[in-house]
């Protein structure tokens, strides 16, 4: 039962500190966004019942208040240092977001299955670009577009580069229809089909949850 304990604590221990990487992992051999950012919290929460039953068979201390309050720590730990290293946000597994089946806004010359609104400078728009990296490589039929509400094509510079080619960027096609439509939050994530926008969602909305309904939908 200690090579036990010792082996379950190295794997929690793994799991805390390498949990973006157990993600991404996850993520390029195929699971769902779902499954892959529930996984991780689920090692966590299975390894701290295992540590605390373990090192209640493995070890013996006579304070029975000790020995009780020691297996609560332990069983606890493993979760709780996951979830503060790596917190769950609001919208992380949510699919919500808003139906735009009545617009009739084109975004684009082309037709893309998603537009994602942006605006110069803007941070999370910047981050936003590693995820549209990855959706892109899960599926590369998918057509996406990084539409920046810009009349200067050198505000495209600094995201041209981080996007590198792996999906378009272009300027907006209508800086005010493209602005009210993102509701002036940015990025949004515009699923379009045939060339109209259907839904929408809000960067504190396009977590797991909204990426799996999109790329159901792409494939």
């Amino acid at each position: 039962m200690k090579i036990l304990f010792v082996l379950l604590v190295i794997i929690c221990g793994a799991t805390i500190f390498k949990f973006n990487d157990l993600e991404l992992s996850l993520l390029n051999n195929g699971f769902s966004w779902t499954m892959s950012k529930m996984i991780p919290y689920l090692i966590l929460t299975i390894g701290g019942i295992l540590i605390a039953y373990s090192f209640a068979k493995a070890f013996k201390i006579k304070s029975k208040v000790l020995k009780f309050s020691l297996i609560i720590l332990l069983f606890a730990t493993p979760f709780a240092l996951g979830f503060i290293l790596n917190p769950i946000y609001e919208g992380d597994f949510s699919s919500e977001g808003t139906d735009l089946k009545n617009s009739d806004v084109r975004l684009a010359k082309e037709n893309y299955d998603l537009v994602v609104i942006t605006i110069p400078n803007c941070p999370y728009c910047l981050e936003s670009i590693g995820k549209l990296k990855l959706i892109k490589k899960r599926n590369p039929n998918a057509k996406i577009l990084f539409s920046v509400c810009t009349s200067d094509k050198e505000n495209l510079a600094l995201y041209r580069q981080l996007i590198n080619g792996d999906f378009d960027i272009d300027l907006a096609k209508n800086l005010e229809e493209s602005s009210k439509l993102a509701d002036f939050a940015f990025p949004s994530f515009v699923q379009v089909k045939k060339g109209v926008p259907v839904y929408k969602w809000s960067n504190d909305q396009f977590g797991a949850g909204a990426m799996d309904k999109f790329e159901g939908e792409v494939k």
